[in-house]
């Protein structure tokens, strides 16, 4: 009697676990009873709407892994935040506890969750440009890449590949900025990164925190006078009909980091995990191509729309680097000299 309850209670608990395998994601395709193999569909999270840049790489990996794999694994793209209802912090903790497969987020939204990686937001982090972009971030192996790697593998994902939003500029309704003093009590949208309302207080602005999805009504009533984004996200949100003036100044570099869950990753065989690492790497070098192609072509879009675009000078990116001096000591404090020195930056 107690072996054919034993092995009843044996069946029941292998019935439940083939049950808990069939449903969400599966690190193998599914056999149908006809032996036809079942594509495992993974879902994508994205922030930016259909028309950004980023989705270059979404669109990139989809295609690449499909065909790698040979169908096995699928790819739907959720454009817009669409899995986390507009929330993005929400969305990068569903990229860690496995409610998203794949995601594609910036460094900057992935920082609330991974707070290390508020160091490649710091202002003016970049003195050369793409060319101190292209040194620390995108060469195979260098220091910054492999910290970003790190500090997202901690948290349980494993990146696949890193992207690029760009250079963040300045738009504003009220001056040309050619100094700190003309940053003082400008209303500027920034987002909800405690790094950046800091830089902006210590500029003298009034920083101003919002969901970018109420920006341009925002502009366009004057509740604030202006914001701060990428080339192509200000291109995309249609900020520029609502702003008088963009000031190229290059303060901030935000790179977008392509994820795959772990629930995802760890269940990979090392063949799949090959072909996944590939896919991404591939994907965000094209749109990292593509993003730098179209900033010159966006620019003229902007001054062609009636935007006065003007250059923030090297005399007045110096004179700004030495007013936000004190926020580097605050978070030299908080993550220490190695997390800068991974992106070149070393304390006196």
């Amino acid at each position: 009697m107690k072996k054919r309850l034993l092995a009843g209670i044996m069946c029941a608990v292998m019935a439940l676990g083939v049950a808990g395998c069939g449903g969400g994601s599966s690190s193998e395709a599914e056999s149908t009873e006809g032996g036809e193999v079942k594509a495992i569909n993974l879902k994508m999270a994205v922030t930016p709407s259909e028309t950004s840049v980023w989705m270059v790489a979404a669109n990139e990996f989809k295609k690449l892994i499909e065909e790698r794999t040979e169908g096995r694994y699928t790819v739907t793209i959720y454009a817009n935040e669409q899995l986390a209802a507009g929330d993005q912090t929400k969305g990068v903790e569903m990229l860690f506890n496995g409610t998203t497969d794949v995601d594609l987020h910036s460094s900057m939204i992935i920082s609330n969750v991974v707070p290390e990686l508020s160091v490649i937001s710091m202002p003016w982090l970049f003195p050369n440009g793409y060319d101190s972009v292209d040194e620390y971030l995108f060469t195979e192996g260098s220091a910054g890449s492999e910290f970003v790697k790190k500090a997202v593998e901690a948290k349980g994902a494993h990146v696949v590949g890193i992207g690029e939003n760009g250079f963040r500029q300045l738009t504003n309704n009220k001056r040309p900025i050619t100094s700190a003093a003309d940053m003082a009590m400008l209303k500027v949208r920034v987002p909800a990164i405690s790094l950046l309302v800091d830089v902006f207080k210590a500029l003298g602005a009034d920083p101003t925190q919002m969901p970018f999805g109420e920006v341009f009504t925002a502009l366009q009533q004057g509740a604030i006078d202006g914001q701060e984004n990428p080339y192509d996200t200000i291109r995309s949100a249609k900020i520029q009909e609502v702003q008088k003036y963009m000031t190229i100044w290059n303060y901030c570099y935000d790179p977008i980091i392509m994820s795959v869950s772990g629930n995802i990753w760890n269940k990979l065989s090392d063949e799949d995990k090959a072909i996944f690492d590939a896919a991404g790497a591939e994907a965000c070098a094209t749109q990292v191509a593509k993003s730098r192609a179209m900033d010159a072509e966006i620019i003229q879009q902007f001054k062609d729309g009636g935007v006065e675009v003007n250059e923030l000078s090297a005399e007045g990116i110096e004179e700004m680097e030495g007013v936000v001096a004190p926020v580097y000591e605050k978070y030299r404090a908080e993550f220490g000299d190695e997390a800068f020195a991974a992106f070149g930056y070393t304390f006196e």
